[in-house]
């Protein structure tokens, strides 16, 4: 078992939770963990200004891109700069026993920080199933709920908050030094999103533990004002189910709620705050139907037939469900296995067509079936792929593009430069990045326009949202004539570039569907164990999942 030391939780924030789990396994950053001792040791070298640390003044914007919901508006999510992140992680894997204890003064939250040592994030994905096990037993104990949810919570975090749910709002706002972790949690959270105070970038695991410190002072507040306790009242991420023992209305546990995010510079959503009976029809048992349906590996057309037919029926009842996702996904290795792919191509885009959610399990089966049976129709992507690219290009709809040329990038499918050419006008730096591996696999037909995206290789590009395609197109020498001289200068750049971390890797991630299963079967048995744990008392044992029962093994640094 690895040894859980500070260095050890910083190695697993960066290698496991840094790319935002919506983005393809190309993205990587297991260098960056490699040689954390190494690069931090330079940065905290450097020459001091006035005073203090070099980096305090480090600022850099993230890489943005939006990522397709269901039912619902895409996303922003960020991939913030490495050494901003890096420097976050440090400060958070430092203290991150004391943000544990500062999150259990919530003892409602139904996703808190569990730290994961051998999942595929650095934090254990909350899952929704928590919030629907405790309505349903909340139903049959009271007689209504309050279901609330705060307004655009990460991005409307604001940063000074952050040390207020940790050290208390008064005595943050008279202790503002650094020394304070808080503060500087709070200051390097500020310099990873340009110098601005208010959001946290959705997608990094750091982001999920700073915010869950943060609801969980929101949940404390709440506390004292209502005296809800674990069996009265839950959270899911930023989203309530408060009832009350002391039968107080709706509309007070509505108003207290209200109260205790404003202390905090939040905001309910007011479209999302209702009073409801507890003889409401909880929306579950679904789940168990469509997994009725999921056919057998190596099955036959009509099989599948049946199982979108079913499906679909499903959906149509439970439209607020994101049914078909659920569904997809259960059939994976019915999917990869089938005795036929033609007719199963097709519906898959079909799906995808009508639920963009699903942009990202139709390239991980595509790509795990051409492994498996080597049978896939690239002649029919390529004309998929031709037209949808600019289409999504006119929307902005960046996060599908990344997985599409993804797609494209690891089966060596041939795109022509006309269908890129709407792309070369998003600013957006993985979309370059692919695009540029893309063309030096030869598989781009014509002359792509590179002159926005080079702009930005210069020192202030790297700092820049698009440092991840200035740093690692001309590191890997995909970005041909173009020298790394600028990247040697930049004193915070130089030394990830000496020890040549790379950032893109097309063929990570989606090895065989033996390898995929295994993993989820892993992620089962992890979420089974908190499920279990949640379901006692509607409330956590941390150190237990956490495996950290005797604290944190002493370690002399990075």
């Amino acid at each position: 078992m690895t040894a859980k030391t500070k260095s050890e939780r910083l190695r697993r924030l960066l290698s496991h939770g840094y790319f935002a789990p919506e983005l393809p396994p190309c993205f990587v950053s297991h260098d960056l963990a490699k040689y954390r001792k190494f690069t931090l040791d330079r940065i905290d070298a450097l020459p001091s200004i006035k005073g203090k640390p070099a980096f305090y003044r480090y600022v850099s914007e993230p890489s943005w891109f939006y990522f397709p919901r269901f039912g619902k508006d895409d996303r922003r999510h960020g991939v913030p700069n490495p050494i901003s992140y890096l420097l976050l992680s440090r400060a958070v894997a430092d203290n991150y026993v004391k943000l544990r204890a500062a999150s259990k003064q919530s003892r409602m939250s139904a996703s808190p920080p569990i730290f994961d040592w051998s999942g595929p994030r650095a934090l254990v994905r909350p899952s929704i199933d928590l919030r629907d096990d405790f309505r349903v037993d909340l139903s049959s104990r009271r007689e209504e709920f309050v279901s609330a949810d705060i307004r655009a919570f990460f991005h409307s975090i604001y940063t000074h908050a952050i040390p207020w749910a940790i050290h208390g709002k008064a005595f943050a706002k008279e202790h503002r030094g650094p020394e304070h972790f808080g503060n500087l949690i709070d200051l390097l959270s500020r310099n990873a999103q340009d110098g601005q105070t208010l959001g946290l970038p959705v997608g990094p695991d750091c982001s999920r533990l700073i915010a869950e410190v943060v609801a969980s002072a929101i949940d404390a507040a709440l506390r004292e004002k209502v005296g809800v306790g674990p069996r009265d009242a839950s959270r899911y991420i930023d989203d309530y189910t408060i009832s009350s023992g002391d039968n107080l209305s709706g509309k007070n546990l509505i108003a207290a709620l209200r109260q205790s995010v404003g202390h905090f510079e939040l905001e309910l959503n007011n479209e999302k705050s209702e009073i409801l009976p507890t003889s409401v029809r909880h929306d579950t048992g679904w789940k168990q139907e469509v997994l009725s349906y999921v056919p057998r590996e190596f099955g036959d057309d009509a099989a599948f037939q049946h199982f979108f037919y079913r499906v679909g029926r499903v959906c149509k009842l439970h439209p607020d469900a994101n049914v078909e996702k659920y569904a997809l996904q259960n059939a994976r290795a019915a999917f990869v296995r089938a005795n036929s792919w033609g007719k199963l191509q097709s519906h898959l885009i079909a799906a995808y067509r009508r639920n963009s959610s699903l942009v990202a399990f139709l390239v991980e089966i595509t790509i795990l079936r051409e492994i498996e049976r080597s049978d896939v129709d690239r002649g029919k992507l390529a004309e998929f792929l031709e037209h949808r690219l600019p289409v999504l290009a006119r929307e902005n709809r960046s996060g599908e593009i990344i997985w599409f040329l993804f797609l494209a990038a690891r089966l060596r499918i041939s795109l022509s430069a006309k269908s890129l050419e709407p792309l070369s006008e998003l600013e957006n730096a993985m979309v370059a990045l692919l695009i540029a591996q893309c063309v030096n696999f030869g598989i781009v037909d014509g002359l792509v326009n590179f002159t926005l995206w080079n702009r930005s290789l210069t020192d202030a590009g790297l700092r820049s949202g698009m440092w991840l395609y200035a740093y690692e197109s001309v590191g890997l020498g995909i970005n041909p004539g173009l020298s790394t001289t600028f990247i040697e200068k930049d004193a915070f750049f130089a030394p990830i570039l000496a020890k040549n971390i790379r950032f893109l890797l097309i063929e990570s991630g989606f090895t065989s569907i033996n390898n995929t299963l295994r993993s989820l079967k892993g992620d089962n048995a992890r979420l089974k164990r908190v499920r279990d744990d949640f379901m006692d008392d509607f409330s956590f044992e941390l150190d237990d999942l956490d495996d950290d029962i005797d604290g944190e093994i002493e370690d002399s640094g990075y």
